[in-house]
């Protein structure tokens, strides 16, 4: 057996998170409510964002489901745990602990309050924490971005023994036998337990990270690991991209019915609208796939550096984003001006921050969940076996 690095998954986790930054600061412009808003609209940016919502963050879970086949390969499923640990749950303490405050404290007015204020807004919030009811709603209410750290950690918990039986023969004939399916039947017929989960929970559990989106990120994780454990899924996805993208077209087409011109209630609505939703995801994160894998499959020192940096910028950039963004919506200039002061000086931050305070530091480097630098990384993920002639 030999191995190779599988650099477009390098490549597609970087530009997914690097992506998520852009897809914040263009919040700030749609024609919806955030957390902080412009007074002038952009339809561009309002239709980038409706594009990339559905897919975007089962993408992540996806490239996470791979790294998690790729991580099991040699570590045991308790082993694997406690480095999800260590890299999942160890930033949402000082998430919570001064980011969350801090970002509440930002967007409670434009621009933001006095300083002198943030110590009084820091103890009210803390005891806000006394009343509260938890549920998953709460997550995402009193960490914000961090969620997504959050319910990563408990899907790769409750998946970690599914990924680890892959790597054993009966796994591997089961990855095997699900390429089979695929290029007989089509990658689009595999979207049926999406459809299924969705249809069901949906209707009930409508809100955002509720449990059908809980029920989409787990899906996508599961996929991820089976889609990396057999390499001829590649050769899958290349040969049927004209049916992945005739699915997404439709998908969008059928979404975009739903959603602006059938009445805004009704059974039958929701049905239509969960089938709609689990193709346009589908669809579009095979897409994304085709592109990582026809296009991005080679080595680049900016990603051998990058590739690191994903996790403590995912962090940082949200607090900055709302930050300058509440100063910036209050100036007068036009969308795209202001978007360019927002998106730029996010980003510049995010990477001096990750640059000289993260990555040659091991107190913070364990704080944003990376490997301590005294400590040699294992060089098994993302890597893939092929069999040699």
């Amino acid at each position: 057996m030999t191995a190779e690095r599988v650099h477009h998954l390098d490549w597609l986790k970087v530009l997914i998170v690097y992506g998520i930054v852009v897809f914040h600061v263009s919040l700030v412009f749609t024609y919806g409510d955030w957390l902080v808003n412009n007074p002038e609209r952009s339809l561009a940016l309002s239709a980038f964002a409706a594009f990339c919502f559905p897919w975007g963050i089962p993408a992540m879970f996806l490239i996470a489901g791979a790294d998690a086949w790729f991580g099991l390969r040699s570590r045991s499923v308790g082993e694997f745990v406690r480095k999800r640990f260590l890299r999942l749950v160890v930033p949402l303490v000082p998430g919570l602990l001064i980011l969350s405050p801090l970002q509440r404290f930002v967007v409670s007015h434009n621009p933001p309050p006095p300083i002198e204020r943030l110590p009084a807004y820091y103890l009210s919030f803390f005891r806000g924490l006394e009343s509260i009811q938890w549920s998953l709603g709460v997550i995402g209410q009193y960490w914000l971005h961090l969620w997504f750290l959050a319910y990563l950690f408990g899907i790769s918990l409750a998946c970690a023994p599914l990924v680890k039986f892959l790597h054993r023969p009966a796994g591997r004939l089961l990855s095997a036998r699900i390429v089979d399916e695929a290029q007989r039947r089509g990658l689009i017929l595999f979207v049926l337990p999406l459809m299924l989960t969705q249809v069901v929970l949906r209707p009930i559990f409508p809100s955002y990270q509720d449990w059908a989106d809980v029920m989409t990120y787990t899906i996508a994780f599961l996929w991820g690991a089976v889609v990396f454990s057999d390499r001829r899924f590649d050769q899958v996805i290349l040969g049927q991209i004209r049916r992945i993208l005739v699915a997404a077209v439709i998908a969008t087409l059928m979404l975009g019915a739903v959603m602006y011109l059938m009445p805004p209630h009704g059974a039958w609505r929701e049905v239509l609208r969960a089938l709609a939703w689990s193709l346009y995801v589908w669809a579009w994160l095979h897409a994304v796939l085709y592109l990582g894998i026809r296009w991005l499959n080679f080595p680049h020192p900016v990603i051998t550096y990058a590739r690191e940096s994903v996790l403590p910028l995912y962090v940082v950039h949200h607090p900055f984003v709302l930050l300058i963004a509440s100063f910036v919506v209050t100036w007068s200039a036009g969308v795209w001006p202001k978007f360019l002061l927002i998106v730029v000086p996010v980003l510049a931050i995010a990477v001096a921050i990750y640059e000289f305070g993260v990555r040659r530091w091991n107190p913070a480097r364990v704080i944003f969940g990376l490997e301590p630098l005294h400590e040699t990384p294992r060089q098994v993920a993302p890597r893939r076996t092929a069999q040699t002639a």
